[in-house]
């Protein structure tokens, strides 16, 4: 079996969704969580390459979608417990997931929403139902992680253009990688020099 063999149902998939349109976006983006094989990425892009006008509010509906299905994980892991996240996910990837929260808090469910990985998704948000997270916190968490992406893909097709539905996979999310490690990487400079300009203005 060659790899075009392996990715023909996922790309006959991909165009079956994108030929609903906004509804079969905001399809594809919801079963995502469930690990459906088509990431909502190749179908927004090709309809926000056909109608830029409304690339955002593609982004916006693939954001709500995601989020929601994320939603129904951490209502799904606060009912079932613990019990639940141990007979859907291995032993180790539970235990991790709950010394990443421990450590790093929602920036961890944050990056995980960003992250192309569903799964990485999925399992959080189910283990931040588990934990008890605060519910308002989880949602702004996972808008700012989903949201960052998909607006942030939106962005490259106002940018590029046309050329934006040739990218794969690889190159669609070596471009968010490297523009995501950018915008971190100045943050976290801001963070250093801002408080020292900030005291030298004050003396």
């Amino acid at each position: 079996m060659t790899l075009g063999d392996i990715l023909a149902p996922v790309a006959f998939s991909r165009e079956f969704f994108v030929s609903f349109g906004t509804p079969g976006l905001f399809a594809v983006a919801f079963l995502e969580f469930c690990l459906l094989p088509v990431p909502p990425d190749l179908v927004l892009i090709p309809l926000a390459v056909a109608q830029p006008e409304l690339a955002f509010v593609y982004a916006a509906i693939a954001t709500a979608s995601s989020v929601t299905a994320g939603l129904v994980g951490y209502g799904i892991g606060r009912k079932g417990g613990r019990p639940l996240l141990e007979s859907r996910f291995d032993d180790e990837r539970a235990i991790r997931a709950e010394r990443y929260f421990e450590r790093y808090g929602l920036v961890t469910l944050s990056v995980r929403a960003f992250a192309p990985i569903p799964e990485g998704y999925e399992l959080l948000s189910v283990a931040s139902g588990v934990l008890g997270l605060d519910l308002r916190s989880y949602v702004l968490t996972s808008l700012l992680g989903r949201g960052g992406k998909y607006f942030l893909e939106a962005a490259l097709v106002l940018a590029i253009g046309e050329a934006a539905r040739t990218l794969t996979e690889v190159e669609l999310y070596s471009i968010i990688g490297v523009v995501s490690l950018v915008v971190v990487t100045a943050y976290l400079l801001r963070r250093r020099l801002v408080p020292d300009r900030w005291q030298r203005s004050v003396e």
